[in-house]
């Protein structure tokens, strides 16, 4: 049975059994043993890679023993059967996103054609290159992300154009569209979106398409369909899509200003998934939009409630610092200050917010007229936090020695 990359995990899969695969071009009698060689080189490494390596394998000699008995394997009969084979899987016990991995999924499409590997090597290269250019987005790099997105843009159309009916075909169709998506080509990717959903009705990609066209259409702020695919993945009860297109729901009645709605979807949500992760998220996102409503009473104890249940949640942080902004709007400076210190002083949360929250301590003191404690609080800025903030124009970047002596002048 033929392996292959599955898209929404993005695994490379080893191979457990050899293909007949290689291509036969000699005829000549002096290579007798030739392909007994091959066969005992590839019984060895299958020996030596049982159970089979992964790519955080800890046993450094045994990583290099596998690699290097693969490489002889093609280096040595690269007109066996098991040529193509062993070059694959060379390439799987390599970082995905590394060159000599590239380079070897290529050998492959280059000097074996007709391996029914060749497509998984050209997928491989593809959900790749659209890997490394999510990735570069994350981390807001400089670097050209749209030529990550294009390289796996031409090698997902040329599998479809060159591999017509392999079983990679569907997911290459959907990251064509994905690849667009994360392009922001969101006409493009809905109009991809559109042309397939039909002709994989009867994938399991279906609800996953379904899903991501909601948050396109989210994205362009119709909500009306994003709710139309968001409520048709959700009745479908797709275990992996139907969580998140339930959280999908009330995203769109907070996007749209309709906070009512919004908190009642939030509700649904943690009742219908109480352990999930969009469960947990629920919590941070209903206290939102108590704010928005102006309860905020009930804003602050919701968030308060939320990050006491799920500390380590990625909203946590950002939610701390709402409910000091809440408090700080609202004329109620001593819960602000013990909201924004508690940010400061949680050292699991991300520096930047850490060092925002400690200069706000000292604003606010600063604000009211309690110099002592805002210069006690700049202090702690500039001891615990020495690094700059990554905004340049922040204006936490701005208290040093000359502006703290400032305000010491002026409590005298």
């Amino acid at each position: 049975m033929k392996k292959f990359i599955i898209a929404e995990i993005c695994v490379i899969i080893a191979l457990v059994g050899g293909f007949w695969l290689g291509r036969i071009t000699s005829t000549d009698t002096s290579y007798a043993h030739y392909y007994d060689n091959a066969d005992k080189a590839w019984g060895l490494v299958q020996q030596l890679d049982n159970p089979p390596l992964t790519l955080d394998e800890p046993d450094e000699n045994r990583l290099r023993k596998v690699r290097a008995a693969y490489r002889a394997v093609f280096d040595n009969y690269p007109d066996s059967l098991w040529a193509d084979d062993a070059i694959y899987q060379l390439a799987s016990r390599l970082a995905r996103t590394d060159e000599e991995a590239f380079a070897l999924f290529r050998r492959l499409i280059n000097n074996y054609p007709d391996s029914e590997l060749a497509d998984d090597s050209m997928y491989a290269i593809a959900i790749a290159s659209y890997l490394i250019a999510e990735e570069l987005k994350k981390t807001g790099t400089l670097e050209s992300i749209d030529a990550y997105y294009d390289r796996a843009l031409a090698l997902f159309n040329q599998l479809i154009a060159t591999y017509p009916g392999s079983e990679l075909e569907e997911h290459a169709q959907f990251n064509t569209a994905m690849c667009y998506y994360g392009k922001g080509d969101l006409n493009i990717a809905l109009a991809q979106f559109d042309n397939i959903r039909i002709e994989l009705s009867d994938s399991p990609l279906l609800y996953q398409i379904l899903y991501v066209t909601g948050e396109i259409y989210l994205k362009k702020q119709d909500y009306e369909n994003a709710r139309i695919e968001f409520t048709n993945v959700v009745d479908s009860g797709d275990p992996s899509f139907a969580p998140l297109a339930s959280f999908g729901i009330p995203q769109t009645y907070l996007a749209e200003g309709k906070y009512e709605e919004a908190i009642a979807g939030y509700q649904k949500v943690i009742d219908l998934y109480p352990d999930s992760q969009v469960g947990r998220d629920a919590h941070f996102y209903m206290g939102w939009a108590y704010e928005k409503l102006g309860r905020y009473d009930e804003a602050i104890a919701q968030l308060e409630d939320a990050i006491d249940m799920y500390p380590r949640n990625e909203n946590a942080a950002n939610s701390q610092i709402y409910i000091g902004q809440i408090a700080y709007a609202n004329q109620d400076t001593a819960r602000a200050i013990a909201a924004y210190q508690k940010v400061a002083d949680n050292r699991t949360y991300d520096y930047d917010n850490r060092m925002q929250a400690q200069y706000w301590v000292g604003r606010i003191y600063e604000q009211i007229g309690d110099i002592e404690q805002a210069i006690v609080a700049y202090q702690k800025l500039r001891t615990n936090f020495p690094e700059p903030h990554k905004q340049g124009s922040h204006p936490s970047n701005n208290i040093d020695e000359s502006y703290i002596q400032n305000l010491r002048s002026k409590e005298l």
